[in-house]
C-alpha cells in the first residue's frame, strides 16, 4: 500500500475571501501559510502517509513544500478545488499510489492521530473505499481518503458530504465515516475566525 496526501492549495493571497472585511489579503496569506507549514509537518510524522503532493500555482506554497520534501504539481492557473483534486490523485496514481488523502490547508488544529484515524481503513477493509471526514456541519468535506484513487468524481463544493457519499455509493465503494476531531474545524466564516482567535487567545 502506497499511500499519498493531497493538498490543493489556491494563491494565499486569494484564500479565504470571505474574511476579507476581517483580514487583509496579506493577512490571510499569512495565515494560510501558518496552517499548511504545521499540516505539512503533521504529515511527514505520520507513518502511515508515504509522499506529499502540492496542487498549486502559487510559487510561496511550492518553495513551502520543497521545505518538506513534497512533491509538486504546478497548475498554471487555478482550475478550482474539484479539477485540482483530481489532478493530482491522477498523477499519484500514474506514480504507484494504491490510496490518495484529499485535505484542504486549512485544518489548524490537525495531528498526527487524526491522520492516523482517515488511514485506518485501509487496514481491514478491502478496496474499492472511500473514508471521510466532515465538518462541524457534516456539510463539507474537510477529509477524503480514495483506495484506489481512480473512478471518482470529485463533488467539493455546498453540500459535498453527502455528495461524496453519493458518489461512492455510486461507484460501489465502501464507505467510512471517520469522526477526528481536529478534521472537524476548518476557517471559513467570521464565527469561524472568531472560534480560532479565541484559542490563539487562550493559548
Amino acid at each position: 500500500m502506497t499511500t499519498w496526501a493531497i493538498i490543493p492549495v489556491k494563491p494565499l493571497r486569494e484564500s479565504k475571501r470571505r474574511l476579507e472585511h476581517l483580514l487583509s489579503a496579506d493577512a490571510r496569506a499569512d495565515l494560510i501559510h501558518h496552517f499548511l507549514d504545521n499540516l505539512l509537518a503533521v504529515l511527514n510524522e505520520t507513518p502511515g502517509i508515504d509522499r506529499i503532493l502540492l496542487v498549486s500555482s502559487d510559487t510561496v506554497v511550492c518553495t513551502l513544500g520543497q521545505k518538506y520534501g513534497a512533491e509538486l504539481l504546478i497548475e498554471a492557473a487555478p482550475a478550482g478545488l474539484n479539477a485540482a483534486a483530481a489532478r493530482g490523485a491522477a498523477h499519484a496514481a500514474r506514480l504507484g499510489a494504491t490510496a490518495v488523502l484529499v485535505l484542504p490547508a486549512d485544518l489548524p488544529f490537525i495531528t498526527v492521530a487524526d491522520v492516523e484515524a482517515m488511514l485506518r481503513p485501509l487496514d481491514g477493509s478491502p478496496a474499492p473505499l472511500l473514508a471521510i471526514g466532515g465538518d462541524e456541519a457534516e456539510d463539507g468535506t474537510n477529509a477524503l481518503l480514495l483506495a484506489p484513487p481512480g473512478d471518482f468524481t470529485f463533488r467539493y463544493g455546498p453540500g459535498s458530504y453527502q455528495a461524496h457519499l453519493d458518489e461512492a455509493a455510486a461507484r460501489l465503494r465502501a464507505a467510512h465515516i471517520i469522526d477526528a476531531p481536529g478534521l472537524r474545524f476548518d476557517l471559513d466564516t467570521e464565527g469561524d475566525w472568531l472560534v480560532y482567535s479565541g484559542y490563539v487567545v487562550g493559548r
